[in-house]
């Protein structure tokens, strides 16, 4: 089976280092470079956290290109109550020995594009202004892309910025309204979904019982997000939205997709909204998603767990047993 060529475009975030150690230890996944943009932290610092998290993988031959630093249209806004100053838990790492590439995000993506038509998966895991950027400067080229895949929006689920919007449309509306009146594709993994995906405390405890430096960075990192979903929500342990979108992209049989007709909302109190019309009901059949509207969570974990944990099989497989999924 061919593998997936992948291009990663992150805000790194806690969930998105958990999604680029996952996406970077999935034999069925090549991940070309990793492009980042402002997002849950700002550019600059989200970068580094994009060459902490390849550090922690192993796998120091991925590259990293800085992209956007500030949305389209929209007062950029980040989500630093919720990942920390640092965006990984206010651990302040030491600065990686590694440095970003010279080319420019948005450049890359449509360079790797254009030199790779149909063969190339942009997996979007922040706010789309990278992917909106690189479809207003050579859109033809962007429909060359063999799937996009994001995790954002909601369809029937509760916002986590607002009533009804998920913060990767919230933050850059315009861009997501760009992307989904584009003609591309879009494999949309939301809120809807991705709420199922808690790292419990058990979860998170077997993590740190296997005691090596990956499991100690996963650990650290995620505390923070776990205060935060506990003043918050009072939910014990944290949601880790996106991981699950390199997931379905291993094994697309973790979700049940519905299509749909997908606009977004870019100004007023439903600013950020993702406009859900199953069916294309409203636009005479015509859609331009599918929208994950289940998925096994216990799949998932034994394929998050799995991949970043080998070693652990039968320790994994025993604690999954034990635990109580939605």
């Amino acid at each position: 089976m061919a593998k997936e060529r992948l291009i990663m475009d992150v805000d790194p975030g806690i969930d998105d280092s958990l999604a680029i150690l996952l996406a970077l230890k999935s034999p069925e996944i090549i991940v070309e470079g990793i492009t980042v943009v402002s997002g849950n932290v700002e550019l600059h610092q989200a970068t580094k956290n994009a060459m902490k998290a390849v550090d922690m993988s192993g796998a120091w031959e991925t590259k990293v290109y800085k992209g956007m630093a500030l949305p389209l249209v929209k007062e950029y806004i980040d989500a630093t109550d919720t990942h920390g100053t640092d965006g990984i838990g206010e651990n302040y790492f030491p600065v990686p020995s590694r440095t970003h590439e010279e080319e420019h995000a948005v450049d890359f993506i449509l360079n790797t594009v254009r030199n790779n038509p149909g063969e190339v998966t942009l997996l979007a895991l922040g706010p789309l202004t990278n992917i909106a950027a690189a479809i207003e400067k050579d859109v033809e080229t962007m429909r060359k892309v063999k799937k996009l895949v994001l995790m954002g929006g909601t369809a029937r689920h509760q916002g986590n910025c607002s009533a009804v919007a998920e913060y990767n449309f919230w933050v850059d509306p315009h861009a997501a309204e760009i992307l989904f009146s584009s003609g591309i594709e879009v494999t949309m993994v939301g809120l809807d979904v991705t709420h199922k995906i808690v790292l419990t405390p058990n979860l998170r405890e077997l993590i740190n019982q296997f005691n090596n430096e990956l499991s100690r960075y996963i650990f650290n990192i995620t505390q923070f997000y776990v205060d935060f979903h506990w003043q918050q929500e009072r939910t014990l342990g944290c949601v880790i939205n996106d991981p699950l979108a390199v997931a379905i992209l291993v094994n697309p049989s973790l979700a049940q997709t519905r299509d749909a007709h997908v606009d977004i909302v870019t100004e007023g109190k439903a600013e950020g909204q993702s406009l859900v019309d199953f069916g294309g009901v409203w636009t005479d059949g015509k859609t331009n998603a599918k929208v994950c509207m289940d998925v096994d969570a216990r799949k998932f974990f034994e394929l998050f767990l799995g991949r970043l944990f080998p070693e652990h099989a039968d320790d994994i497989e025993l604690v999954l047993e034990k635990q109580c999924f939605k």
